[in-house]
């Protein structure tokens, strides 16, 4: 039994390194805006598009601000993303060029119902995934 979840450490730390490699290698040298969660900001050629947003969480809320020229549609928002696994998620249609969105942390679930509980979870990481213009748009942004 040990061996076995030893080893499955080791695959998903494996994938992880993998994915760290393979995201480094992409990063455009063009630099990035600041945000709380940190952020990407740069445009590449392929498929997917890196959001200019910045996320904030207050402690019980999640400021989201969709710094881009053109709106986010079929908008997935997650917290404490793992690799493997899903977070707590929240979906929306559409987040606005240019506007800020406030939303309560207890909004976000898991796929079997559980909320995010901000008074009993940390909030570590934070991701959108969206369709756009040019693509499917991503952003990633964690705080320690």
């Amino acid at each position: 039994m040990f061996i076995k979840n030893k080893s499955r450490h080791f695959v998903s730390l494996l994938g992880l390194l993998l994915f760290l490699v393979l995201a480094v290698g992409s990063v455009d040298d063009s630099g990035s805006s600041g945000g709380s969660a940190g952020s990407s900001n740069s445009s590449n050629s392929s498929s997917t598009v890196d959001l200019n947003a910045s996320v904030r969480f207050t402690g019980s809320q999640f400021v989201i601000v969709n710094n881009d020229s053109f709106d986010w549609t079929n908008v997935k928002l997650e917290v404490n993303s793992k690799t493997f696994s899903s977070g707590y998620i929240l979906k929306v249609r559409r987040m606005t060029a240019g506007e800020t969105y406030t939303v309560g942390a207890m909004q976000f679930a898991k796929s079997g119902g559980e909320k995010f509980n901000p008074f009993t979870h940390k909030a570590l990481n934070f991701s959108i995934w969206c369709d756009t213009p040019s693509g499917k748009g991503f952003y990633y942004g964690g705080w320690e």
